[in-house]
This record gives C-alpha cells, sequence and structure tokens, in this order.
C-alpha cells in the first residue's frame, strides 16, 4: 500500500509534494512510512502554515522546511532538504550556535534583529533575522527535534542603516561653505559607513569639465585611490582612453558607470576580508543643473547582492552629495556677496563721512551770512526777509540731514564714541521736549513733559541724548493726528527710563521688528510729512547702545506707540577714559556751526513746517475759487516752504491752489476741475503716482494735464512717470523760468487739444445727424423692396423659373440685410443723443433676459451660460441693454462652430465688467479695429453681421465716461471688457 505512506501529510505547497516524492531511506529519518507519530504531525503542521518554519529532526539534525522557509534557503535548495542543519547553516553558526546547543537541551532560545552571514548564494552575504529554536518532545519522552520559525528582515535592516547614512549625510554637510569641505565632510560621513560603501574616492570638477580633482576618499588609502587629477578633455571630445575609474565615461554619458574593479584595489579596502570587486562610478549634478560637478567613485560591498534596493541606495547617495554641495555652493556664493556687501557698506560709509564733513563748510558760510543779514538793524523789507528766512530755514534742515548721515557713518566706521559727563538729565530733557511744544500745540494737539528731578545726575554725552529726544520727539510728532504726546522721565535705581508716549496711528504687528531698521518706512502709514532720511529711529537705537542702554516699542494700532530709551545710572560699565570729571569743558567742535542752527533748533523749524498736515476724513473745506478767468493750477506738496515758493511763482499768470497732500487735492480737483495738475511725488496720504491713477480713471479729469515734480533723477523715473499717465516730469532741483513755462506749454497745449475736440465733436454731430436723415429716408424704399420681393415670391413664384426665384431670393436678402445696417446706424446715431437717464441697475437680470431671447431665437443650439450673481453699475438701463444684447449677440455668433459653447458674463473689479466666450477668437494685432464701425475680421460668408454692433458698445460705454477693450487670440475665444461706475450692493 505505498500510495497510501504519506496520507498522513495534508496541504501545503511546493515543499509538501518535495517530501513526498523524495527518497528519505537514504537519510537518518528512513523511510517516510516509518516515522513517528510526533514528526508526522510537526511536519504538517509545519507544512500548514505559511510562516517560514524549519525542523531539525532526529541524531542526523535532518532538516524539513516549508514553502515560506524556501527563499531563506536560495541556492542551496533542493539540496538543503533533508541535510544536516549543522552542515546547512554553518555559516550562521557563530550568531546562532549557542541558542541551538541550548534547544537540544530543552531550553527554548529566541533571537530578535540578529546580523549574520550566509553562504548561500556562493557567497558569504550578510542577512538579518529574528527566529526561534523550541525543543519537540517525541514518543520516547526525550526530544526529538527543534523546531526552528524564523522572520528575514535583511532588507528591513539594510533600509534602516542605509536611511541613517543619509541623514547623517545631510546633516553632517549642511554647514559646508565650500565644495570641497563638503566633499570631506561626506568622506568622514561614508568612513563610518563602510558596511554599504566599503570606499570612496570624491573627485571635484574644474568650471570646463575638462579636468577632475581628487579632494577626498573613505576606506581606501591615498595611494590606492588613484592619481589626484585626471585629465578628461575637452567637453564633447573624443574619449582617446580610459580614464580612472571610469570618470570621464560617467562624466560624458551623465548617469552611473557600473565598474568592475577586478585586481585594481592593490591593499585591503572595506572592512571583510573579502575585496569589493565593483564599483559605482557616479556623476553628480547641482540642483538645476545636467551638467556634472563632481564624481564619486562608491565601492560595492562584497557581501551584499547588487539588487535593487541597493542601486536606489546609491542613487540616493548620489543626490545626498549633489545637494551637499549646492548648498556649499550657495553658501560660499552667499560669503562672497556678504563680504561684497560689507565692503560696499564699508566704502558707502567713508563716502557718506567725507561727503557730509565736506557738506558742513559751505553750510557754515551759507548760514552765517544768513544770520547776518536776518540780524540787521535796522531790519530787511519784509519781502526780502521773508525769502531769506525760507533759505535759512531750509539751509538749517539740510545741516540737519548732514548731521544724521554723519553720525551714522562714524557708527558703521566705529569711529562715535561718547564723551560721558553729569548731567542733571531731567532739567536737560524738559528743555529739549520743550522746543517742541509751540509746532505740537499749534497743530492742536497737547504736550505733557513729566520729569521729576532725579536723585543723582547720570552720566551721559549731551549731544547724543539730544539727538534721542528730538528724533523721538519729531517722530510721535510727525505720526500724531489728534490727542497729544506725552514725556516721562523716571529713576529705576540701576537704570533712567525715558518713555515718548504718543495717541498716534500706531504700528502694526508685522511692522514692530522692522521699526528700528536703517531707510525703512511703514507703508501707506498716515504722516505729516514724507521728508526725511528714514534713520531717525535707527540712529535712537544706535546712540542709546552707545550710551549703553537700549530702545523698545510697544504700540496698538489705531491707538498709539510707546517708545521706551534706558540709560544706566553710575560710572562702573562706562569706559574710564570716557568719563568727564565735574567741571572739565569738552572739545570745541572743528567747525563752527552758528547757535541758530543747532540740532534743537533744526528740529523745531522742521516741525513747525507740518502742523498744516491733516489725517484723510479731517479736512476743512476749501471755498470755491473765484472766477478770474485765468487758467486754474492746483499744485500739491506736503513742504509749506515748497508750496509757498512755486505758488509764489505762478500766480502771476495762474490761479494757485495750493494743497498739502493727495487726498485734499483729489477733492479739490473734483470740486472745481482745474486746467493743470501740478504735483510732487513724496506725499503723505496719497503720492504722487496715486494722486495721477486717480485723476487718470476718472473720466471727469482723464483729460487734465499732469506734471510731477520729484527729487528722483534719471531716465527710469522719468520713464516710468510718463507710462504711469503723466504730461510731464520734472526733476528737483529746478529752475524757476523752465517750470513757469512747462505750466504754461501745457495748459496752452490741453486748450488746443479742447477746442479740436469741441470742433469734432460738432463735426460729427453733424455727421450723425446726415446718417440719421438719410438712413431714415432709406427705410421706405428699402420696405417696399422688400414687401413687394415677398409677394413676388408668394403669389407669383409658379410663373418664374429656377433662375428667376434664385434673384429673387438674392434681391429679398440684400434688402433685409441693408435694412438691418439701416437699423444699426439709426441706433447708433441715436446713442449720442439725448440726456443719460443714470439709475442704479443689477446688470445680471438684463443679460439673463437677453439670453433666453437669443435661446428663443435659436431653439436648436445649446450653449453653457454662466452669469454672475450680482453686478450692479450706475448707468443708463436703456443704452447699457443696447450695448449688452450686442455683446452677447457677438459672442453667441461666434461661438456657432463650437462643439461646447460657453459665454460668461462677469465682474472683475467694482467698475469693471466682462463678456467671455470660447469661441473663433480673433488676432491681437486687429484688437483696436473690432470697435471700428464696419471693421470685420470674419468674412460675411462665415459669420453674418453688419459690421457695427461693437461700434455701439463702445458709443454706450464713452458716453458713461468709461471705456471698453477686448483681449483673444485665434481659436481661443475672446473676452471684452467694459467699465461703469460702480454701485452699491442690493444686499449691503
Amino acid at each position: 500500500m505505498a500510495g497510501k505512506r504519506t496520507d498522513w501529510l495534508v496541504g501545503g505547497g511546493e515543499m509538501a509534494r518535495l517530501i513526498k516524492a523524495k527518497d528519505w531511506s537514504t537519510t537518518p529519518l528512513g523511510p517516510i512510512e516509518r516515522w513517528p507519530q510526533s514528526l508526522r504531525t510537526t511536519v504538517s503542521l509545519v507544512q500548514a502554515s505559511s510562516s517560514p518554519i524549519a525542523l531539525a529532526w532526529g541524531p542526523g539534525h535532518t532538516q524539513i522546511y516549508n514553502d515560506g522557509y524556501l527563499p531563506i534557503c536560495g541556492a542551496k535548495h533542493p539540496t538543503s532538504m533533508g541535510q544536516d542543519f549543522r552542515e546547512c547553516w554553518a555559516s550562521a553558526f557563530p550568531v546562532i550556535g549557542n541558542a541551538y546547543e541550548r534547544a537540544w537541551a530543552g531550553q527554548s532560545g529566541y533571537l530578535e534583529k540578529m546580523r549574520m552571514f550566509l553562504d548561500r548564494y556562493g557567497f558569504l552575504e550578510e542577512a538579518w533575522f529574528t527566529f526561534s529554536f523550541s525543543p519537540i518532545g517525541d514518543e520516547s519522552g526525550g526530544i526529538g527535534g527543534l523546531f526552528h520559525p524564523v522572520t528575514e528582515l535583511t532588507g528591513q535592516m539594510l533600509s534602516e542603516r542605509r536611511t541613517r547614512t543619509l541623514r547623517d549625510l545631510a546633516v553632517n554637510t549642511a554647514n559646508a561653505t565650500t565644495a570641497e569641505l563638503a566633499l570631506q565632510l561626506a568622506a568622514d560621513v561614508l568612513q563610518d559607513g563602510n558596511l554599504d560603501v566599503p570606499f570612496a574616492i570624491f573627485y571635484l570638477l574644474d568650471d570646463d569639465a575638462s579636468h577632475a580633482r581628487r579632494v577626498a576618499q573613505a576606506g581606501i588609502s591615498a595611494a590606492a585611490a588613484g592619481p589626484e587629477l585626471v585629465e578628461l578633455g575637452e567637453p564633447g571630445g573624443l574619449v582617446a582612453r580610459v580614464t580612472p575609474w571610469s570618470i570621464r565615461e560617467a562624466v560624458r554619458g551623465g548617469r552611473s558607470v557600473l565598474l568592475d574593479l577586478g585586481g585594481q584595489l592593490g591593499e585591503q579596502v572595506g572592512p571583510y576580508p573579502e575585496l569589493p570587486t565593483r564599483a559605482l562610478v557616479l556623476p553628480i549634478a547641482q540642483t538645476g543643473s545636467h551638467t556634472p560637478s563632481a564624481v564619486v567613485v562608491a565601492g560595492v560591498s562584497a557581501r551584499l547582492t547588487l539588487t535593487d534596493a541597493y542601486h536606489v541606495f546609491f542613487d540616493l547617495l548620489g543626490g545626498a552629495v549633489a545637494t551637499s554641495l549646492t548648498n556649499a555652493r550657495t553658501l560660499e556664493q552667499a560669503r562672497h556677496e556678504t563680504e561684497a556687501l560689507a565692503e560696499l557698506d564699508r566704502a558707502k560709509t567713508t563716502f557718506f563721512s567725507n561727503v557730509s564733513h565736506e557738506f558742513r563748510t559751505p553750510l557754515t558760510l551759507i548760514l552765517g551770512p544768513l544770520e547776518d543779514e536776518l540780524g540787521e538793524d535796522p531790519p530787511l523789507p519784509p519781502a526780502r526777509r521773508k525769502r531769506l528766512a525760507t533759505v535759512h530755514r531750509n539751509a538749517i534742515r539740510l545741516l540737519k540731514l548732514v548731521n544724521t548721515l554723519l553720525d551714522f557713518s562714524r557708527i558703521e566706521a566705529g569711529r562715535l564714541h561718547a564723551t560721558y559727563e553729569p548731567v542733571d538729565l531731567a532739567t536737560e530733557t524738559a528743555q529739549l521736549a520743550g522746543v517742541f511744544r509751540a509746532a505740537i500745540e499749534n497743530a492742536g494737539l497737547t504736550l505733557t513733559i513729566d520729569c521729576p528731578p532725579l536723585p543723582s545726575v547720570v552720566h551721559i554725552d549731551r549731544e547724543m541724548w539730544e539727538k534721542i529726544v528730538l528724533n523721538l520727539l519729531s517722530n510721535a510728532f510727525k505720526h500724531t493726528a489728534t490727542g497729544g504726546i506725552t514725556v516721562e522721565l523716571r529713576w529705576h535705581a540701576d537704570h533712567v527710563a525715558l518713555r515718548v508716549i504718543d495717541t498716534g496711528i500706531g504700528i502694526s504687528p508685522s511692522e514692530v521688528p522692522r521699526l528700528f531698521e536703517r531707510f525703512h518706512r511703514v507703508k501707506s502709514a498716515w504722516s505729516r510729512s514724507h521728508e526725511g532720511t528714514g534713520i531717525g529711529l535707527a540712529l535712537v537705537r544706535e546712540l542709546a547702545r552707545t550710551l549703553g542702554g537700549d530702545v523698545e516699542v510697544a504700540s496698538t494700532e489705531g491707538v498709539g506707540s510707546v517708545l521706551t530709551v534706558t540709560v544706566k545710572t553710575g560710572t562702573a560699565h562706562l569706559p574710564a577714559d570716557h568719563v568727564r570729571p565735574h567741571g572739565e569743558s569738552g572739545p570745541l567742535p572743528t567747525i563752527p556751526i552758528p547757535v541758530a542752527a543747532t540740532a534743537s533748533a533744526a528740529f523745531a523749524d522742521e516741525a513747525a513746517q507740518w502742523r498744516h498736515a491733516t489725517i484723510t476724513g479731517g479736512m476743512a473745506p476749501l471755498a470755491k475759487p473765484a472766477a478770474t478767468g485765468r487758467p486754474r493750477v492746483v499744485w500739491v506738496d506736503d513742504n509749506a516752504d515748497m508750496r509757498a515758493y512755486v505758488t509764489k511763482l505762478l500766480e502771476a499768470e495762474f490761479d494757485v491752489i495750493a494743497v498739502g497732500d493727495g487726498v485734499e487735492a483729489l477733492r479739490v480737483i473734483r470740486d472745481h476741475t482745474p486746467d493743470l495738475v501740478l504735483s510732487d511725488v513724496m506725499m503723505p496720504n496719497l503720492d504722487g503716482f496715486e494722486l495721477l491713477t486717480a485723476l487718470r480713471g476718472d473720466a471727469r479729469t482723464r483729460t487734465v494735464p499732469v506734471i510731477l515734480l520729484s527729487a528722483r533723477a534719471g531716465e527710469a523715473s522719468s520713464v516710468e512717470a510718463l507710462d504711469a499717465g503723466a504730461d510731464d516730469y520734472l526733476i528737483k532741483p529746478f529752475s524757476a523760468r523752465e517750470l513757469v513755462s512747462r505750466v504754461r506749454t501745457h495748459i496752452a497745449l490741453n486748450e488746443t487739444r479742447r477746442r479740436w475736440a469741441r470742433q469734432l465733436e460738432k463735426a460729427n454731430q453733424e455727421l450723425e445727424a446726415f446718417g440719421y436723415s438719410v438712413s431714415h429716408d432709406l427705410r421706405a424704399p428699402l420696405r417696399a423692396v422688400d414687401a413687394f420681393t415677398q409677394i413676388l415670391l408668394a403669389d407669383h413664384v409658379a410663373g418664374l423659373d429656377a433662375k428667376g426665384v434664385e434673384y429673387l431670393k438674392r434681391i429679398l436678402a440684400s434688402a433685409q440685410r441693408m435694412s438691418a445696417i439701416i437699423d444699426d446706424l439709426l441706433a447708433l446715431s441715436q446713442i449720442g443723443r439725448g440726456e443719460l437717464r443714470l439709475t442704479t441697475i443689477d446688470l445680471a437680470p438684463i443679460v439673463c433676459s437677453i439670453v433666453a431671447e437669443l435661446r428663443a431665437r435659436t431653439p436648436g443650439r445649446r450653449v453653457e451660460v454662466q452669469v454672475a450673481d450680482e453686478m450692479i453699475a450706475v448707468c443708463d438701463p436703456r443704452l447699457v441693454t443696447i450695448a449688452l444684447e450686442n455683446l452677447l449677440a457677438n459672442a453667441w455668433k461666434f461661438t456657432g462652430k463650437q462643439a461646447h459653447p460657453m459665454i460668461i458674463v462677469g465682474r472683475e473689479a467694482p467698475d469693471v465688467f466682462f463678456v467671455r466666450d470660447n469661441g473663433v477668437g480673433f488676432d491681437m494685432h486687429h484688437a483696436e479695429q473690432l470697435f471700428e464701425p464696419f471693421r470685420r475680421l470674419h468674412a460675411a460668408t462665415e459669420f453674418e453681421g453688419t459690421g457695427i454692433g461693437l461700434a455701439i458698445v463702445r458709443r454706450v460705454v464713452e458716453r458713461h465716461g468709461g471705456r471698453v477693450w477686448a483681449h483673444g487670440g485665434v481659436n481661443e475665444g475672446a473676452t471684452v471688457r467694459f467699465t461703469l461706475q460702480a454701485g452699491a450692493s442690493t444686499r449691503d
């Protein structure tokens, strides 16, 4: 009954079939039919499991395993089935031997994540396993064999190890500042990662890739690593010979090369006795480049199979090296740029210092004689004194700016040294703050000085403290429109705190960190003036730190700000050689400056010029200018002296309305349209460019000439102004005669344009009247032609041959087309007649009604139409309906050949509406022709029409003070945009 000897072995797969077929009589287990029940049961259990399990049974330690264990055996299968377990896995016994022997002694063993070397493919291969050995009892009561479940973790463990290597590579090279250092640090990482990369050699290519220079190696000596310099030849040249490590082949091919090392390695390399037999040559291209800049020769472990996962690791290794090179080059470039900027900064500092010093001499010679003139006895005539006072005031302001630049250049050059002397700081601070009282109170604000006597003197540099107090008060006054400013000084044992508190505009949280940056201005912040260097608060911080203190800010937007300067008390923190004892006088300045030109006088005079500045919405109404018959000029500048000076230049020929900021100017211009606007560029509330944009966007002021004034010189500034719509651009300082001449010329040109426009309008009206009359007279005979032709076709067609019928149909079609043209001409002429009846309406229902009518006319068409929910505009509903009818009819017509026609009607901005389709489109070169009467970009046989529809649209839009334009492409659809005055939403 041999057929039944293995009936007990049920289930299993390939290994179960092998067990049944194998001649076990040649093994220590003997014939299978004589196996004990304990062995049979165990084998059946093993074969029924899908997990990798093996048995070692009997005195001969005979191995039996299931299908799951087969991949672990590798090339040893099928010899390994029935083989002595100790013989099969002899290479692993240094790791598993003790646990194996203890299990045969009756002690189960469990080993987790064990690294071992298996000879299963003809070489010792690194492998990782978690496994156990459990004794199995037999019929004799002893141990019949071992139960050996196992899980191979080789892929997981290698992946974790390689991930650590790549992570270390990224971390350790992150701060490399040169390409050489990046590659050396990468070599250090791979020195410790030699289980996967037994050796590595790093080459750096020169800029033209003609040479490769070895800069680092790991796991291999410099002698065995090959030549330090490898000649690659000219880019694109022929390979004359194979370069060491096949570097040229990898560089030219742009991909890795698998290199058979043969006997190339002349020394022991890597962690194992076996030498690596293969290496990958990896070309390294930096991020964003396809040209290699380095090459890595990476050895392949002698105890690992070069699997897909191993290949991926090498690819990631190359990518990590590329990233480190990119970062290093970026840091290196940043370092060079920083050094260049530092050098430029030093040159700038030296320049400012030299120029500032040079400026002080002529300023002294300007201010001295001016003060002599102003101090004349008897006094000068009022007009002359006023002119000289203006010069004197602005010379002092110029000196203040020069001194600020000089202070900053000294700080940057490290040449600003304080001289600390004992000062009654409360009295000193109160006197400095009092300088601003007149300017602050004249502006309608309050000034509170709260500086009680301090218990001791404070050692400070008087000049530095003066600049700190004056800059803080100047800044507070400039940005405070209502309320007041408080100056507090408090003693805090080890320091004194100066607080300047205002009820101004405050500072947004995003701007606070940048408040003390030099040249930084808070954008869109209200200010009494935009004049200044933008370094006042930056200077305060530097001066406070020079005095051994610091400055802080606390601010709430819309509520106000508190700036606090702290200075330490005592002298222990001060350099002894800079502390001046009581009674010792300080050195005189190198260049004497008149007393009236001190810092406090400069700050006070400048602040006085700001007192007329007002916040948006708080402007007093201006009286309507008197009708003198002279041209009217609106002149805008936030500097009071400049306003007065230019007004004086222009008032001999023009009526001048001078205002201090762009918002006020815009209100005045809209109330009383001038003949010309003259505006500075840098102004509070609304600058010159913003004012220009507002004027050009309003139909009432679109044609008013605008001349911009600015201190920004150069062609780029002039082009920017002209591109923005300015008629002229004048650079400060300017000639008085040139300014008057330009104003006069542009007013005259504008009057000429208006005269021509009136003549053209009159001619146009006459032409429209003629067209209306002719079109009206042509309607009657055309109706007759149409009617009689239809009668002939209806009642007398039987007496006509086919050609006669065709002729009548052509006559009828031509008459109807002529009638349509006449109707459009009449509509075009009527649009310009009568007053506009403006009202606030929603365009969406009108559009939906027109679309419904178009669907009714062409019931067979399916057009997807999307209409915005709400499109509010102020317009004449009758005329705008005509315009929309033409726009939608056009879109409907030109999408006729699309498989899925679509029309979208919506609004892009409060006053910008659009109609978009996916039809045949048009060539943008002809965009302007679209709106001319009778202009057609498509043949009449292709798309019927009169060519007047879009001309009607333009006439309607322009009558409303708007504009219309189109954008599209051939077979890309078309979008027509038009502007109408926006209305308030009906949902508000």
